[in-house]
């Protein structure tokens, strides 16, 4: 004997202790719950494009080459406006000192569209970089803009 009562929403068996559940019943509700994951899968209605987008593409990243100017300008190729990222020599610390000169040199820095550590700053998809002739505080310099270093920017949604 099948199950005496089904489930509300998909129609699953629910048996009582009196019900001989039978090998049909098991294979009916797992067909039944295969359609509706089938169903559900192919039904993407309950996302919105933008949060697809997000999904799919969460952050942009490139490179991009020193030329020690002191203010920089990085017309980026992101396809979203990032709400924040982030920029770092590559092959080198976040910071190293050049004790000769009593320096402390930056060479990471964390930029938003509301606010950004010196040294760098984010609006729409531009990225400014800067490079420190004087010292920001102390004996602070912004070394995000260093002739012939490498740099790689990560821009997140």
């Amino acid at each position: 004997m099948s199950s005496s009562n089904r489930t509300e929403t998909i129609g699953l068996n629910s048996w009582l202790g009196s019900d001989r559940p039978e090998r049909a019943d098991f294979n009916s509700d797992n067909e039944i719950i295969d359609s509706a994951f089938a169903e559900h899968f192919e039904d993407d209605c309950h996302i919105s494009d933008e949060e697809r987008a997000k999904w799919n593409s969460p952050y942009f990243t490139d490179t991009y080459f020193g030329d020690a100017s002191q203010t920089r300008t990085i017309q980026t190729a992101c396809p979203f406006t990032p709400s924040w990222g982030i920029v770092f020599r590559v092959g080198a610390m976040p910071a190293t000192t050049d004790f000769s000169n009593s320096k402390n040199l930056n060479h990471f820095a964390i930029a938003s569209q509301n606010g950004s550590m010196a040294g760098i700053s984010l609006s729409g998809t531009s990225l400014t970089v800067r490079q420190s002739g004087s010292a920001l505080s102390a004996n602070e310099y912004a070394a995000m803009n260093s002739l012939g270093e490498a740099y790689c920017y990560i821009l997140f949604r």
